[in-house]
């Protein structure tokens, strides 16, 4: 039992051991010697009379032998007092001797962290001394809750540190603005946790100079200066951005830029109108170019692929025959020779008479995906015929370039703006035209790279139009056009006979590459239950019906390719600036 209690008790020594050296290697498990401060109080004329200082940080720091710190970390709060905007600006780091030591700053959760340590990572071992120098604005704020002055009223080394420090002291002289309104007389100081009334240890005054200590602060413990001036004399409001050369010009290169989308958009929409055609109801398709060439001459492709499979059934090239297990599962069959659509009929399949092509949710996943690359390749084929066409205007810069060139020099004032309004507020004004000049500039483009219509394609196009008036007309209207000197000249006779069901059913491909196949559709129904001539979808009791079961197949297929101051009473903490750091 002795000897079990002995590895016990050398086991408990050993974790014990163990346990305070693992406390020991954390960055925080040093002291600081001193921290003595220099503030040198002005005021910034060329800056909205803005208070400011020069701030020199002495820092020397006792680390352990052992290898556990890189370097320290200052903290600095951001805004001054939490308010307005500190302009923080590190401009040096060096030892004792002036050398310069490596740095980093890093913004982050409202404060400026001063991050120093060796590029190479190294340790720091004993005495180590960093002198921190910086500029800070907007010093001064007004406590008229609490008294009736405004205040620098700045913790010194701050609350934030885990440290204890043997010395804390500050040193403040300030320009001839500042000592004419200084109220010597109520300067205060005082030191501990944050909350504490007890005075500092040392306060010497004078209107040139003042200084202040603090002995033995424990970690959290923090020296606080509060040093009044007559109310109103120095600017407490903070930056002001209203009314600033800066603030309009970012305001109009905004507006202007909102304003060259606009026309943009205007140029998209109305910019192809290259001429005043005037546009009259068609009640018959161009001869040329074909449905398919015309689809993509005016961008009507959403619905071109089941306009195009209608329109080789109504010539009689194809069938279209329902499949036996569901509505959208579909047969196509080759039932005709068709010069002229022979190369469109090859490319989908349709190799010979006989040749079938099954489609929709039924037919195979490779079946699917032959007929989606077939279907691309007769679209692409067609579009090179488009492009060699003459249907379009050779593109040209001209003058949506120019606008762009315009939109580009407004990117640089609106730019030149925002730095300026950041070095006044530092509130991030810049982010808005560096993250919109990605966006401005795609969405430009795309809205003005639509190429503009020849006089060949706006007689294309507007024949078009036309034919899609004619679609929207009310049947008594369309049935009267027909006979008017416009139309077709049919005889009473004639329209009441399958001609204008022949027409009619030679505009359904168009009604549906424009989107109007229910509108036709019921058109067409009314024709067929008057005259009973049957669909010309095979086994099909509502073309209704088929049009929409047919489009849910041709979807099914092409988709399987694609997936308080402190003169009223004061405490240490609570001013401006201190903050705190740690080991790094």
């Amino acid at each position: 039992m002795r000897l079990v209690a002995k590895i016990f008790a050398i086991l408990f020594s050993a974790l014990t051991l163990f346990s305070a050296q693992a406390a020991s290697a954390d960055v925080n498990d040093f002291s600081f010697e001193s921290f003595d401060a220099v503030y040198d109080l002005s005021v910034n004329a060329e800056a909205d009379n803005r208070p400011e200082m020069r701030v020199t940080e002495t820092l020397v720091a006792i680390f352990p032998d052992t290898d556990q710190n890189l370097g320290i970390k200052r903290s600095i709060p951001s805004k001054s007092y939490g308010i307005n905007p500190g302009l923080i600006q590190v401009e040096s780091v060096v030892d004792e001797s002036g050398k310069p030591r490596d740095f980093e700053v890093v913004q982050e959760d409202g404060f400026t962290n001063i991050v120093i340590k060796d590029s190479d990572d190294s340790f720091v071992h004993g005495r180590q001394v960093y002198v921190i120098s910086y500029v800070q604005s907007w010093i001064i704020r007004g406590f008229e809750s609490t008294s009736a002055n405004d205040e620098f009223y700045w913790d010194i080394n701050g609350t934030g540190w885990q440290q204890s420090f043997g010395r804390v002291s500050a040193t403040i002289t300030m320009s001839s603005q500042f000592r004419e309104n200084l109220l010597l007389d109520n300067v205060s100081c005082y030191q501990g946790l944050a909350g504490s009334t007890q005075s500092c240890s040392e306060k010497q005054l004078s209107q040139d100079q003042m200084s202040f200590a603090a002995m033995n602060l424990a970690p959290g413990e923090n020296l606080t200066v509060a040093i009044p001036f007559r109310s109103g004399a120095l600017n407490t409001v903070g930056p002001r951005v209203e009314g600033t050369v800066a603030m309009f010009l970012y305001q109009v290169a905004a507006g202007a830029l909102v304003l060259v989308l606009a026309w943009a958009i205007y140029f998209r929409i109305f910019g192809n109108r290259t001429s005043k055609s005037t546009i009259v109801p068609e009640y018959q398709p161009a001869k040329s170019p074909s449905l398919i060439e015309t689809g993509i001459i005016a961008s009507k492709t959403s619905h071109l692929t089941q306009a195009m499979i209608v329109e080789l059934a109504i010539k009689k090239l194809i069938e279209i025959q329902p499949g036996d297990r569901a509505g959208n599962d579909f047969l196509l069959r080759r039932i005709g020779g068709g010069v002229e659509e022979s190369a469109n009929l090859a490319a989908l399949g349709f190799t010979q008479v006989g040749s079938t092509i099954r489609i929709g949710s039924f037919a195979s996943d490779d079946e699917n995906a032959a007929f989606a690359k077939a279907v691309a390749e007769v679209i692409s084929s067609n579009s090179k015929k488009v492009n060699a066409g003459g249907y379009f205007q050779k593109r040209a810069l001209g003058l949506p370039a120019l606008v762009f060139m315009f939109a580009l020099g407004v990117f640089a004032c609106w730019i030149t703006a925002a730095l300026q309004l950041d070095q006044i507020t530092d509130a991030g004004y810049v982010a808005a035209p560096i993250l919109s000049f990605l966006i401005f500039s795609v969405s430009y483009w795309l809205l003005v790279a639509k190429p503009r219509f020849s006089s060949k394609g706006i007689a294309v196009n507007t024949h078009l139009k036309g034919l899609e008036m004619y679609i929207e007309l009310a049947e008594k209207d369309r049935l009267e056009f027909l006979q008017s000197p416009k139309g077709a000249l049919l005889t009473t006779s004639e329209i009441a006979g399958n001609q204008v069901l022949k027409l009619y059913e030679e505009v359904l491909p168009w009604a549906i590459m424009l989107g109007l196949q229910e509108q036709w559709g019921k058109v067409l129904i009314a024709k067929y239950e008057q005259q009973a001539v049957p669909a010309f979808i095979l086994g099909s009791s509502s073309i209704s019906n088929s049009l929409s079961n047919l489009s849910q197949s041709l979807n099914a297929s092409l988709a399987t390719s694609s997936t308080s101051g402190s003169s009223g009473g004061g405490s240490s903490g609570g001013g401006g600036g201190g903050g705190g750091g740690s080991g790094v």
